[in-house]
């Protein structure tokens, strides 16, 4: 938004310097972009009369005039505007001036006859746009007076920028009010306005789409003159605007909605099919007809205004042919709307945003409608004439707007700000800033204004008193808490980077996702899990905290299988979240660390021959890592279905009988779903359970003693887990330097069992002596008993 900075000192009445002033236009919270100075050059132009005017006998299109600027001599000059006339009141270059672009006035002759100057428009003065009429000035303007002095055109155009949540960032009079709060006064309320009215006859309105549009108001105004001037006042604020229009209707609306922020809207009354608006959703593949004779096709999703036949203009001033505003127009109906955003976001997809769209999506103070249109209906009768008829007011049965009581407590406000203040300053401020409030001993009660639909806890309050109190008065104090070094955060570290350099040499690229993904991804991985949903996305796809980090993986296989990516190692390590009601705000925050593997083994080689990464691949790299932190022997991988994974390939693994995390492929029901292969593989493992628990080196000598190996084969049951038959046998030799590895697994129907052949095998060795075949015979007799025991085993021969 850009406006003049003597259009912001009619509001406040303060006296500080431009830069002050700009200076707290940043500091109440909205962006200055910069300050620009306006400041036409232009010398000896003069406010003179035409008390004689002929047309030029060989050309009709020039005008021979005698002008008097209050000196002895007339001037004679030359002018061809449409409307240079007797009597009127004109801005004369005479011989010698200079206007802007360093032009400068001499004699000059045209068509035979002598000009001693030239009547200067406002464009040749270096405002407003490019125009072949000449400046008509009033006639109680002193004749001979300086233009210069009598246009008061210096001035400093600033341009201002706000965020979504600040709508009164957008007017002349949200800017004010902040400003007078800022030097300790409040703002003076808007007087009310009142206008004749002339008019009985009145618009009925209808509103239809009740949850679209909330309310609709607005007057008839009759026998307006629409080819009038605009004043020149309002030209030069519109001007410095970028707001300023041919048509003195359209100044008006404009006017007001930089001056106040209310977007209003006007209607060609004699259009309107039996007086009746009505406000509702278009149909599908209903078209409008725009001025210039653009067609545009509209859906069930846009909100228009219409009569019993028609449709008239769409929210946003998008007039049809019918609505709107010509040279030719007498009788027009002043509008204003509340809308919600929806709705206008339907508009701005059909039809390209404009200026008063842009406000509707800000948010519109619902106060200040009936006091727009009374202050447009004044401008209109002050300068274009006609007859009003009185407000008609259309409302759905509920609030326009109501700011709920928000209690702020002095301790809170201490102890985010670490000021001790006065009650009475916190009341002033609010008082500044229009809000309502009730104090008691250690809380106030307030009431945001009406216009502070971002006001919504107690922390906004807070925020709202600060940039007026101003964050430079905020002293900085050092802290005085011990801080409690958190030594968990630094075992983290180092389990991750331990983590990373082993994948990293493992061939894996490390990523980095954002904690925001897809609620359509997580519902899909994981249907059992309540999303955790973000109040305020930046976008509907990053709408859903991440419970897990596979979302952000599988994406990013997706991503580089698309770019013809055949092999895929990557890894993944952050926060990730979950509902638990006993954690602070019912969310659990939990580090994980994840990893995932699709496409082949390794690359294209003539001596390799080329297969596709499977389970034991991922499960390698895994225990890689967990061999690194802890004794592998108290990890253990038992197999379960997992939401999201295999139903034949999954497991969850575990640590002392702590699940620590899970692995597995993907189900083959998800693939095209995610846009993965069926060779893609995923763990992701929580580090908390190893921060008591890091593994030391340790060195012993070599032994010089032999090793001596025993191989047995036993059938088991095809229901029992080959984990649980290892580890027993480890256990059962926990005393002694045994290395126990199974390295042959076979299943077969054997009548109406399923049974499984297991080759395990037994390394023995000693560090004192040598070790005798009986006794190693007697060890695996023995360990065979246990086995045979527990699982009911036999012995192959």
């Amino acid at each position: 938004m850009k406006f003049s900075e003597k259009w912001l000192r009619e509001w406040i009445k303060i006296k500080i310097d431009s830069n002050t002033l700009c200076e707290q236009i940043a500091n109440s919270g909205i962006e200055v972009e910069y300050i620009q100075e306006f400041n036409p050059m232009f010398t000896d132009v003069y406010v003179g009369k035409i008390v004689e005017c002929t047309i030029d006998s060989k050309s009709n299109n020039y005008k021979i005039v005698k002008v008097d600027i209050g000196q002895e001599k007339l001037l004679n000059i030359v002018c061809r505007a449409a409307n240079c006339r007797y009597g009127i009141k004109v801005a004369v270059a005479t011989i010698g001036a200079i206007l802007p672009d360093n032009i400068t006035i001499k004699k000059k002759i045209i068509h035979n006859q002598l000009s001693e100057g030239m009547l200067c428009s406002f464009y040749e003065l270096g405002i407003f746009s490019q125009n072949d009429q000449i400046i008509e000035l009033p006639q109680d303007t002193t004749l001979g007076m300086n233009v210069y002095d009598y246009l008061l055109l210096k001035d400093k155009i600033i341009k201002i920028s706000t965020t979504s949540n600040r709508p009164d960032g957008l007017s002349i009079l949200g800017i004010s009010r902040n400003i007078s709060a800022i030097n300790n006064f409040k703002q003076p309320d808007l007087k009310n306005i009142s206008v004749p009215i002339h008019l009985t006859k009145q618009i009925d309105i209808n509103i239809e789409a009740k949850k679209e549009c909330r309310c609709f108001l607005g007057k008839m105004i009759n026998n307006i003159n629409v080819n009038i001037d605009t004043p020149l006042w309002m030209k030069k604020k519109l001007f410095f605007s970028d707001m300023l229009s041919e048509n003195i209707i359209t100044n008006i609306i404009n006017y007001i909605l930089i001056e106040i922020g209310q977007p209003l809207n006007i209607f060609n009354s004699d259009n309107i099919d039996d007086n009746h608006i009505i406000i509702r959703m278009a149909k599908n593949q209903e078209n409008i007809i725009l001025k210039n004779n653009i067609t545009i096709k509209l859906n069930k999703n846009i909100l228009v205004f219409a009569d019993k036949n028609k449709i008239l203009s769409l929210p946003g001033n998008i007039h049809t042919i019918y609505a709107d505003i010509n040279q030719k127009t007498k009788n027009i109906f002043l509008s204003s709307a509340i809308i919600n955003k929806k709705s206008i976001d339907n508009i701005s997809k059909t039809i390209n945003s404009n200026k008063i769209l842009e406000y509707y999506n800000y948010g519109i103070d619902p106060s200040l409608q009936k006091y727009a249109i009374e202050y447009a209906t004044k401008l209109i009768l002050n300068i274009c004439g006609g007859q009003s008829s009185v407000i008609n007011y259309k409302k759905i049965n509920t609030l326009l707007y109501q700011n709920y009581s928000i209690r702020l407590y002095y301790k809170t406000l201490k102890k985010i700000t670490g000021i001790n203040f006065k009650d009475t300053t916190i009341s002033n401020i609010l008082y500044n800033l229009n809000y309502k409030y009730d104090f008691q001993k250690h809380f106030w009660d307030v009431v945001p204004p009406s216009w502070r639909f971002d006001i919504l806890i107690e922390e906004d309050v807070i925020s709202d008193i600060l940039r007026i109190y101003g964050y430079n008065n905020i002293f900085l104090h050092p802290l005085k808490e011990d801080l409690n070094y958190n030594k968990k955060n630094e075992l983290t570290d180092f389990l991750l980077k331990k983590s990373a350099i082993i994948l990293i040499n493992k061939g894996y690229h490390e990523v980095i996702n954002y904690s925001f993904i897809d609620p359509k991804i997580e519902k899909l991985l994981f249907k059992n899990k309540k999303n955790i949903l973000v109040a305020n996305p930046i976008s509907q796809d990053m709408s859903c905290m991440r419970s897990s980090l596979w979302p952000g993986l599988l994406k990013n296989i997706s991503h580089n299988k698309n770019r013809q990516q055949k092999s895929i190692r990557i890894f993944e390590s952050g926060l990730c979240f979950s509902i638990n009601e006993k954690d602070n705000l019912g969310i659990k925050q939990e580090f994980l660390l994840a990893a995932a593997i699709s496409g082949d083994y390794f690359s294209e080689h003539w001596l390799f021959k080329m297969r596709k990464m499977d389970f034991y691949d991922l499960k390698g790299d895994l225990e890689l890592i967990l061999d690194s932190i802890c004794e592998l022997n108290n990890i253990e991988f038992r197999r379960e279905k997992i939401l999201g994974l295999h139903p034949e390939q999954s497991a969850s693994i575990y640590f002392q009988n702590n699940m620590i995390g899970k692995i597995g492929a993907i189900d083959p029901r998800l693939e095209n779903k995610l846009n993965v292969d069926s060779a893609t593989f995923l763990f992701e493992i929580s580090l908390k359970y190893f921060f008591n628990i890091i593994k030391k080196s340790k060195f012993q000598d070599i032994s010089k003693f032999p090793t001596i190996r025993r191989d047995i084969s036993i059938l088991i049951s095809d229901d029992i887990i080959i984990h649980d038959v290892i580890k027993i046998c480890q256990d059962f030799f926990i005393n002694q330097n045994v290395e126990v590895n199974l390295f042959d697994v076979y299943s077969y129907q054997e009548l109406l069992n399923k049974k499984k052949s297991l080759g395990i095998s037994f390394i023995f060795q000693n560090y004192q002596r040598t070790l005798q075949d009986n006794e190693i015979n007697l060890m695996i007799h023995d360990c065979i008993g246990v086995l045979k025991k527990k699982f009911q085993v036999m012995l192959r021969k």
